[in-house]
């Protein structure tokens, strides 16, 4: 699988990373998971034209996290050929179909595609849930210690190779759990090593969950403008397990060793 770093940021304005948002593609299957502001344009950079993303997945509803929803649904209804025609799954806590319609009603009808459908599949916010995605793609949830019907993400290719998201979330037992041994650990990792907060993760807690999951390689994200994340990735680093931080753009392919 490959994952392409749409967006390493924050909501706060930032000249070198953006919002949330990311592209997991697996043969020819291209799912978008989160897209905060600037994912339209950030997909084109990568190469990919909404129109054919196979599904969208989003750990929560945080404006930062889904704030180009709208934007990615209207041009994939508007553009002009190839039309899309097949139907477009999200997969997203429960709560999001909601969010959906009112955003369509906000927008005065102007969302509802005319050749295709929005499928929303909600998953449970209460116990780990699992869903077989488009290209055989197994993702695992759970509920994450955070807000909008938060979730965990662990995707599973049949071969076997894994990629894990925290999402927003404080400390979470179930995080360790769906992100261990996997090939790719996308972490979320907002605040400063001895800042602590209740619904994100400071670097010093990301290192728990790391030294307790052992991911064969983790990637700091959700970073902000206003610290220097070189002491994260250093008490990251320090469980021994390879560690680099998330940039805007960044490419990177999960594989087993022959």
């Amino acid at each position: 699988m490959k994952l392409t770093v749409l967006g390493s940021g924050t909501y706060l304005p930032d000249p070198q990373r953006g919002a949330p948002g990311y592209l997991l593609q697996h043969g020819d299957t291209a799912l978008l998971i989160d897209s905060g502001s600037g994912t339209l344009q950030r997909l084109g950079r990568a190469g990919v034209n909404p129109v054919d993303l196979d599904a969208m997945v989003y750990t929560h509803r945080h404006v930062d996290h889904c704030g180009d929803l709208a934007a990615l649904v209207f041009h994939i209804q508007h553009y002009p050929s190839p039309a899309r025609l097949r139907d477009l799954p999200i997969y997203a806590g429960l709560g999001f179909a909601e969010h959906l319609e009112l955003l369509q009603q906000a927008f005065d009808g102007a969302l509802e595609p005319a050749h295709f459908e929005l499928v929303v599949h909600e998953l449970s916010l209460d116990r780990p849930d699992q869903a077989v995605l488009p290209g055989r793609l197994t993702l695992d949830t759970a509920p994450a210690n955070h807000a909008a019907g938060a979730l965990h993400l662990r995707f599973t290719s049949t071969a076997g190779i894994t990629v894990a998201f925290s999402g927003d979330t404080g400390p979470s037992e179930a995080l360790e759990q769906l992100a261990a041994g996997a090939d790719i650990f996308v972490c979320e990792c907002g605040l400063p090593p001895h800042d602590d907060y209740p619904h994100h993760l400071n670097a010093k807690q990301v290192a728990q969950v790391v030294a307790a999951a052992r991911p064969r390689r983790v990637v700091l994200t959700h970073l902000y403008p206003r610290h220097d994340p070189q002491a994260d990735l250093d008490a990251v680093a320090a469980t021994g397990v390879p560690t680099i931080l998330a940039s805007d753009g960044m490419e990177l392919v999960a594989s087993r060793p022959l």
